[in-house]
């Protein structure tokens, strides 16, 4: 067994590197603890996704009208002007978040001692939506009752807010957005004071925030 690998193995063994001939790795992963995987093609399928790679590596060079030794500084320029971008347009959507909040907060209807806002609003995410809703709720204040709705490709997201004085009376966000979503054909549920969820028939959501008005 003079240098030979002596270990039990089921793999292909060659009898010299030589036979292998390029070898490119194109995965690493866990399998287990302290045991790592490499998978990697070799031969004719080496020579054939090295020439794959590079003919990708043009086709960018290309559209970007950059060389290709140079595409990695490139794709970092764009991808610090992505995030300058992102953070401006953060910027925008806070400022225009804050200015529907105060437009809701105004349009606050009192019912028995609480401050009802009851809306379907344009908000394309979800998590816009469920940040809307709080700072609606935040301005208002303790007698908060706010539900907000909005409806992206045929779906309904729903999100609910209670102040501590509307939880006191009894209204409770998670209870609320749980009958709401069962009968928006969906689920949802959460806290007193906050919950979301979403519903699949988008055609009764008008009449299902007049109910909980």
């Amino acid at each position: 067994l003079n240098g030979w690998s002596m270990e039990l193995c089921a793999g292909t063994h060659v009898r010299t590197t030589g036979e292998i001939g390029l070898f490119r790795i194109v995965g690493e992963s866990a399998i287990a603890a302290g045991v790592r995987r490499i998978e990697a093609v070799a031969g004719l399928a080496a020579y054939d996704r090295v020439r794959q790679e590079s003919e990708i590596l043009k086709s960018l060079a290309q559209t970007h009208s950059t060389p290709v030794a140079e595409l990695s500084k490139k794709f970092e320029a764009l991808s610090e002007q992505a995030n300058a971008a992102e953070k401006k347009l953060k910027v925008y959507r806070d400022k225009e978040a804050s200015q529907l909040a105060d437009e809701l907060t105004n349009e606050a209807k009192v019912k028995n001692g609480l401050k009802f806002v009851i809306k379907q609003v344009a908000i394309e995410n979800p998590t816009d939506l469920r940040e809307l809703g709080a700072k609606v709720a935040g301005k208002v204040g303790a007698a908060a009752v706010v539900i907000l709705a909005s409806v992206n490709a045929g779906k309904v997201s729903l999100v609910v807010n209670c102040g501590a004085d509307a939880v006191k009376a009894g209204h409770q966000a998670g209870k609320i957005v749980a009958d709401a979503c069962g009968r928006l054909g969906g689920k949802g549920g959460g806290k007193p004071d906050a919950a979301m969820g979403g519903g699949a028939d988008a055609s009764k959501l008008a009449e299902v925030l007049i109910s909980l008005g």
